[in-house]
């Protein structure tokens, strides 16, 4: 393994090397112009990092934590705030619960939905399922945040929890958030919803019931398919 700034230059090489300005130029339109791309897309994404562990070597420890850290730079480009999910769901089960700062340390970094997407339910998510005595230290910290992105964070960190979700936990976020006019933080309480109505859907019906005060975007999603 390298220092983790040269692990990093490699990976932009290897990016570089596959960039496709014309797909980067729809790429960012598509994301509304909130970040640079080299235009790769996902399979050829998840292949270059993966011939760049099967090269390179896998970081762990303090070193993946700073190739993240360099990954999300303000001048980095997407795809390696992308290789950062690569690399953290790779290793997601030998990480230690230090890693939710890491976590917290990123959300509000380069933030946009498809980062805040990652971090929140599929790596803090992950931890967090591991290690359930630390919910009480990151998700309700992140919904009482002025942020938006963090309150989104804490809404949807459950995503894949399906029987293991903690109802109460998730109504009362969404519920604390109920009065947001922001787009992101009520379309997210919606996918939240919806998604835990796969697993509990007279539950989310009652919810939804029993709130009316909930915003129209939240209600649409949460019974798009009840």
């Amino acid at each position: 393994m390298t220092t983790p700034e040269a692990y990093v230059s490699l990976l932009k090489d290897a990016f570089q090397a596959n960039a496709n300005p014309g797909q980067a130029a729809q790429m960012e339109a598509y994301m509304k112009h909130s970040a640079r791309f080299y235009g790769i897309k996902t399979p050829e994404r998840k292949a270059i990092v993966k011939n760049h562990i099967a090269s390179v070597g896998m970081p762990e420890g303090a070193e993946l934590k700073a190739v993240c850290r360099l990954c999300f730079k303000p001048d980095a480009r997407r795809e390696l705030q992308y290789a950062v999910n690569d690399l953290l769901q790779k290793s997601l089960r030998r990480l230690t619960p230090d890693f939710l700062d890491l976590v917290e340390e990123l959300i509000p970094r380069n933030c946009w939905w498809d980062t805040v997407d990652f971090l929140s339910p599929k790596i803090a998510g992950g931890l967090l399922l591991r290690f359930p005595e630390h919910q009480k230290d990151y998700p309700d910290r992140w919904i009482e945040s002025d942020d938006f992105w963090f309150q989104r964070a804490a809404i949807i960190f459950q995503l894949g929890y399906k029987e293991k979700t903690d109802t109460d936990r998730l109504f009362r976020y969404i519920l604390r958030r109920a009065d947001s006019t922001e787009f992101f933080v009520q379309k997210g309480a919606g996918w939240a919803l919806r998604q835990y109505a796969r697993t509990a859907p007279e539950s989310v019906r009652g919810f939804v019931r029993q709130n009316p005060h909930l915003p129209k975007l939240t209600v649409r999603e949460a019974i798009k398919h009840l």
